[in-house]
């Protein structure tokens, strides 16, 4: 199959750096771009395409035929070899005709027919089913559209060919088309599925059609004279699946990066309040662990792997071609505000349901086109938008419940307190009233189940997206607003809520040259939680310990045990909002020329507090106070991206190319940040002019962009693809002499079952590309201003205004990190693409580190920011295979299953012993590496827990053994050795499943070290943590002790710790039955859904604690479990 696809792009020239006011920059820019728009325009402009052929010759092939067409008119062919199978050559001497006339002519007696669709001829053979037996005047057609599976289709082209005037179908997918006459050609389609050619023919009575063989089968059925058209989804034609790479797009056939895509489908199945939980599992070389089940908390997003030795790996989030906050929004300022969900994900302002599509860029060819920010991958994210049809109202609803996943056994008040009386006994001490209250005051009988009472409860969820949407072709349109409301598994109320509204509009001129796109998207929430997680009380909390007194008052015991329901009355507050808006005007002057410029703006507000009321604290100490913290933050983000795109056919090939331009300003600030304590009435903590104490201090940062960036890619025969990547980046986090950076990429892909000698394996191998890529990406993910000196505040004053003092020292030299990224792959489709593989190996080293590097205090500072000549590479490699197993007319499964392998090491460091980090990394092994002692059972004298002395000095050291300096060796990494997801789809009839499993092979450590004492302790321990620990040591137990002593600490580093954390979990079930569309329509709706979802419904795992995701003392991701109804009208 031939077709050539048309590629956009850009041009721009990086203005100077800017200083002082963006405005005058701004302006510069803006000029800068017009001229040199206006001089490529006139350079184009010369060689451009027209809509006339010239052509002569005899006995010319059709292939040769239709590649002067693509030369010299920039019109793409697309055809199955079998429709030229039964044409011979054609004789023809034109001058200067006019393309429709030259295909009339070329056509006219050949069993072939043509559509033209915007830049885009089909062909396709004649075939026509029936003849028309008599003649009937013009009149009136009409029908409805579906998909195979039974969905009404909207917004599907209906065209007469003669006249190229025509409708489209209705949100019910019904159509009506005048002025037909018999022997009319009606042309159907609509992107995402095989175009459809019909021919209109008359029974003597009415009117009715046949399909014309066109690609391939589809239905087509006449009942009571309406016409019923089937349409099939194209599954196999790579060609026709688009990829996004963020300043352009291009077919997956020719793509040579590395992409991976996740669309509205797949998100909207899934009861999620934060997208990136729809992600895990189903995107390879993508790890996203969630912190906690909290709603809003942070999550741990990594693509192939840890880039740098000390600072985070977060990937670039790109919404709508606008850049996102990767961190919470406070946090941009550096003080930030946490509570018991940690911190919070930026993201979470973003509703799931007002998304339509995310691309995941990894390799260099993806992520080279933003440069220095591409290093640890790329997430953009398309919002919902407008589309053509009549106006549409779409309501969906539901409501869910969500649970912890599973509780940890722990032992009753017999089985602790009996383990207490034994630690007491091997400690050699009496138990009293301060040392334990559990043993001498509280009640022997009494037993509260805290893992139930604080964490064991139902959250619930409610949902609510409406939209309205519509408009033509030229102008569409839509409005959408959702609402969730979500409470906690805590005792007390706390819950989080969020509101949020989407409007898009775009507008196409009469002649499709100019188009403007305006989109605008706010969200707010507002999350109430308590300060902290309470897991960790709910799980060490003594099972007899007295919540409230007789008199009904909260209990107090000292320092020694806090009240956790005192715990729950601390709140922390979060409240956000965000505005992302941008402006995208592109005007196309002729066929392959393309002028585009993006405006954008961002504004993200956090208004926090944090209220401890005095209440919530033991009144006998005296040292506990009331006290609050405020806090307000934002940041607003501004970006104008020019680009000039153009592509040509050249003979047998096709160039593209792109040229742009992006600047950008991020001001954040922090007006307030204020502490205050010792408040007259806890009813007034939120009134900082009752409280005795208060100090306030705020912050700011300014954070300017400026790059050039250009893309030329060639594609010969749709078989050789080449493309090229180059951008400069300037960056204000970096000193003037350093500023810049140049970054880039070149990619090839070769589609080998093209070639002549392929032809005989095509019955079992449809498609097979080769690709690799090549590219140099950075990252400037620093924060602001460290190349200068700073100073802090100090609490003493001089001549009555508060003191400085120098908080770092200057380093102007330090240069941009720098990752070279190489991959290659195979992309192979068998048995008519119906099984797809992928195997990807990728090898990317970071150099250039930019660490905190160890200085002398003498100095007057302990460190400064630096590079260093280490290098950290990953390398791994990446499956994705897709299956269609079962297609039937009422029944349909397919498959999906990624794996991803990523292996991280320290490759090089230069003079690493003369540095600070000595200690702390070895070369050749991982980043994230776990050193740990080496368990050596229990001392027969004592009996505690030793560990081995490796390196035989006589004594414990903490130094690693493989640098000679102490005892702790390598025993892995914290990170997954592989994971990956399997998810199946099945369809019957109106009914459909979708199954999502996610696997993690990982290790972790036990729950006990979490608690920092041994067991005997006045913490509660679980019953498969105290089994291990008991059978660690002697059978008389003499190692069960009422406090810490400094064996129990080296025996919960050492590899007694470390267990299997893997797991498989039942990520995703959604269950839906959609109303067959006849009672839809009775009931005067265009389409009506029920469904059942359910997430983190069960795990398989050895891991003995809470979850093996988040691990440790945090609430596990929930359990939840929701249903639904989905209606338009």
């Amino acid at each position: 199959m031939q077709k050539n696809a048309d590629c956009s792009g850009t041009f721009v020239r990086l203005p100077q750096w800017p200083k002082g006011s963006p405005l005058p920059n701004l302006i510069r820019v803006m000029k800068l771009t017009v001229i040199l728009l206006t001089v490529a325009f006139l350079n184009v402009q010369a060689t451009g395409f027209s809509q006339n052929v010239t052509l002569s010759g005899k006995n010319l092939p059709l292939k040769k035929v239709f590649n002067a067409i693509e030369e010299q008119t920039g019109f793409m062919v697309f055809y199955n070899q079998d429709v030229l199978a039964n044409a011979r050559p054609v004789s023809v001497s034109v001058k200067e005709m006019s393309l429709t006339s030259f295909l009339n002519v070329v056509l006219a007696d050949l069993p072939v027919s043509y559509i033209i669709e915007g830049k885009t001829i089909y062909l396709s053979q004649q075939k026509i089913v029936t003849q028309a037996p008599s003649q009937l005047p013009p009149g009136e057609i009409s029908g409805t559209v579906r998909s195979t599976s039974g969905e009404l289709l909207a917004g599907v082209s209906i065209k007469l060919k003669r006249s190229n005037t025509g409708t489209i179908t209705s949100q019910k997918g019904t159509f009506k088309l005048s002025d037909v006459a018999e022997g009319d050609v009606v042309l159907v389609s609509i992107v995402g599925y095989m175009p459809v050619e019909i021919v209109v023919h008359s029974t003597g009575e009415s009117f009715t059609a046949a399909v014309v063989n066109r690609f391939q089968a589809t239905s087509l059925k006449v009942v009571k004279g309406e016409i019923a058209i089937i349409m099939t989804p194209v599954v196999s034609n790579l060609s026709e699946v688009i990829v996004n790479k963020g300043y352009y797009t291009e077919s997956q056939r020719l793509s040579t990066g590395s992409v991976s895509s996740i669309d509205s489908k797949i998100i909207e199945k899934q009861p999620v309040t934060n997208v990136l939980q729809a992600l895990q599992g189903r995107v390879p070389g993508l790890s996203i662990v969630q912190s906690n089940g909290f709603p809003g908390t942070a999550f741990n997003v990594q693509v192939r792997g840890v880039n740098s030795m000390l600072r985070t790996s977060t990937p670039l989030y790109i919404v709508d071609g606008v850049p996102f906050l990767s961190e919470a929004i406070n946090a941009q300022t550096g003080t930030e505000v946490t509570g018991s969900n940690g911190s919070t994900s930026p993201l979470n302002s973003i509703s799931p349901a007002d998304i339509e599509r995310i691309e995941v860029l990894k390799d260099g060819d993806a992520t080279a086109i933003y440069g220095s920010r591409g290093a640890n991958g790329v997430i953009l994210i398309t919002t919902k938008k407008g589309k053509p049809g009549k106006t549409r109202f779409d309501l969906n609803v539901n409501t869910g419940v969500s649970h912890i996943p599973k509780t940890v056994p722990e032992l009753n008040t017999k089985e602790y307190l009996e383990l207490r009386k034994l630690g007491f006994k091997n400690s050699g001490t009496t138990p009293n009233a301060t040392n334990a209250p559990d043993l001498v005051l509280w009640d022997q009988n009494a037993y509260t189940d805290f893992q139930k009472l604080l964490i064991g409860n139902t959250a619930k969820s409610t949902d609510v997206n409406a939209s309205v949407s519509g408009g033509d072709l030229r102008t569409n349109f839509l409005i959408s607003g959702t609402y969730h409301n979500e409470t906690t598994v805590y005792y007390l109320d706390k819950s989080y809520k969020r509101g949020s509204a989407n409007f898009s509009v775009n507008h196409n001129s009469i002649d499709q040259k100019l188009g403007i796109s305006f989109s605008v998207m706010y969200s707010a929430d507002n999350n109430r939680l308590a300060v902290e997680d309470l897991t960790s009380r709910a799980y060490q909390t003594s099972p007899n310990f007295p919540l409230y007194n007789p008199n009904g008052s909260l209990y107090w015991s000292g320092s020694l045990v806090q009240n956790p329901i005192a715990v729950m009355m601390r709140t922390n507050r979060n409240k956000t909002s965000n505005l992302n808006s941008n402006l995208n005007i592109r005007y196309r002057p002729f066929a392959g020329l393309e002028f585009k410029i993006l405006g954008g703006f961002g504004r993200a507000d956090m208004d926090q507090a944090q209220l401890i009321p005095l209440a919530s604290q033991d009144r006998s100490v005296a040292t506990n106070t009331s006290r609050s913290i405020f806090s307000y933050s934002y940041t607003n983000n501004y970006i104008v991206e020019p680009q000039v795109s153009y592509v040509r056919g050249i003979g047998l090939g096709k160039i593209s190319a792109l040229i742009g331009g992006s600047w950008q300003y991020s001001k954040s600030r922090q007006p307030y940040y204020t502490l205050a304590s010792d408040f007259i009435s806890d009813e007034f903590l939120e009134n900082i002019g009752s409280a005795a104490t208060v100090t306030t201090r705020s912050s700011s940062a300014d954070y300017k962009f400026a790059s050039v960036f250009a893309r030329l890619n060639y594609t010969y025969k749709e078989r050789y693809v080449l493309n090229g990547i180059f951008r400069r980046d300037g960056s204000s986090r970096f000193g003037p002499s350093n500023r810049f950076g140049n970054f880039g990429s070149i990619g090839a892909a070769w589609i080998f079952t093209d070639e002549p000698f392929m032809a005989a394996q095509q019955k079992w191998l449809s498609s097979g590309k080769l690709r690799g890529s090549y590219g140099i990406t950075g990252s400037d993910n620093i924060g602001n201003y460290g190349y200068l000196d700073t100073y802090s505040s100090t609490s003493y004053n001089y001549n009555g205004s508060p003191g400085l003092f120098p908080s770092r020292i200057a380093n102007s030299n330090y240069k941009w990190e720098q990752t070279k990224k190489i991959e290659i792959a195979l992309e192979l489709g068998f048995l008519k693409n119906r099984i797809r593989f992928t195997p990807a190996y990728y090898n990317n080293n970071t150099g250039n580190q930019l660490i905190t590097y160890t200085i002398s205090s003498q100095a007057g500072f302990s460190s400064y920011q630096a590079n260093m000549p280490a290098t950290v590479q990953n390398s791994g490699l990446e499956l994705t295979l897709s299956t269609i197993n079962i297609v039937k007319k009422n029944f349909t499964w397919t498959s999906n299953f990624n794996f991803s392998m990523n292996r991280n090491k320290l490759k090089s460091y230069p003079d690493l012993k003369k540095s600070s980090y000595y200690t702390r990394y070895v070369v050749g092994d991982p980043v994230s590496s776990i050193y740990i002692y080496k368990y050596a059972g229990y001392d027969s004298t004592t009996g505690l827990p030793k560990v081995a002395d490796l390196d035989k000095s006589g004594t414990i050291s903490s130094g690693l053994y493989a640098k000679g300096l102490g005892d702790r060796y390598y025993y892995g990494t914290s990170y997954p050795k592989y994971f990956g997801g399997f998810n199946n789809s099945f369809t019957y009839k109106h009914f459909s499943l979708d199954v999502m499993l996610q696997f993690v092979k990982q290790t972790g450590r036990d729950l006990l070290v979490s608690n920092t004492y041994p067991p005997g302790y006045i913490y509660n321990v679980s019953k498969s943590s105290l089994d291990k620990y008991l059978a660690d040591g002697p059978a008389d137990k003499r190692h069960v002790l009422a406090g810490y002593n400094s064996s129990i600490g080296n025996y919960f580093g050492s590899d007694a710790m470390m267990v299997d954390a893997s797991f498989i979990r039942l990520k995703s079930v959604a269950f839906s039955y959609d109303l067959p569309a006849q009672v839809a329509m009775k009931m005067k709706m265009n389409a009506a859904k029920l469904y059942i979802q359910g997430q983190n419904l069960f795990t398989i795992t050895s891991y003995k604690g809470f979850d093996p995701e988040s691990q440790g003392m945090s609430l596990p991701p929930l359990r939840t479990l929701s249903a639904g109804l989905k209606i338009s009208f």
